[in-house]
């Protein structure tokens, strides 16, 4: 499946989030600035740190012909994805509702992801690619 991963965050933890699930689904993973544009992906994955200007300037453009459907993995608390969910809708993709949200810290350059969160992390990205097939 033609897939994307794309980091929005300095902090190493949200960096292993996007590795993590890049390996597991045979996909490359990117942050900014994007090494090329997205272009008919099937599914595109933001991870997060919010609030992000960068993001919020992204997800208007993620329309059909960039991003079939899009999902957020975020660090921030319950329901900070809002803004960036409505914006990707209003441009017409497909928005997984099936947000995971995580705590990583205030210090951007500590914290590894575990094994269980990678696991989890990697466990929610299959199911939303089940989920579409």
């Amino acid at each position: 499946m033609k897939m994307r991963v794309i980091c929005y965050s300095k902090k190493k933890k949200m960096e292993g989030f996007c590795e993590a699930i890049a390996n597991a689904q045979g996909c490359k993973w990117d942050k900014l600035p994007l090494a090329y544009p997205c272009d008919k992906e099937r599914l595109t994955i933001f991870v997060a740190s919010v609030p992000h200007d960068d993001l919020r300037r992204m997800v208007p453009e993620m329309t059909k012909e960039r991003s079939a459907n899009v999902a957020f993995l975020i660090d921030g608390p319950e329901g900070s994805a809002k803004e960036y969910i409505d914006a990707a809708k209003a441009a017409g993709t497909n928005v997984i509702d099936n947000v995971l949200y995580v705590k990583c810290g205030k210090i951007p350059f500590l914290g590894k992801v575990t094994d269980e969160e990678k696991a989890a992390a990697v466990k929610w990205a299959e199911d939303i690619i089940a989920a579409m097939k």
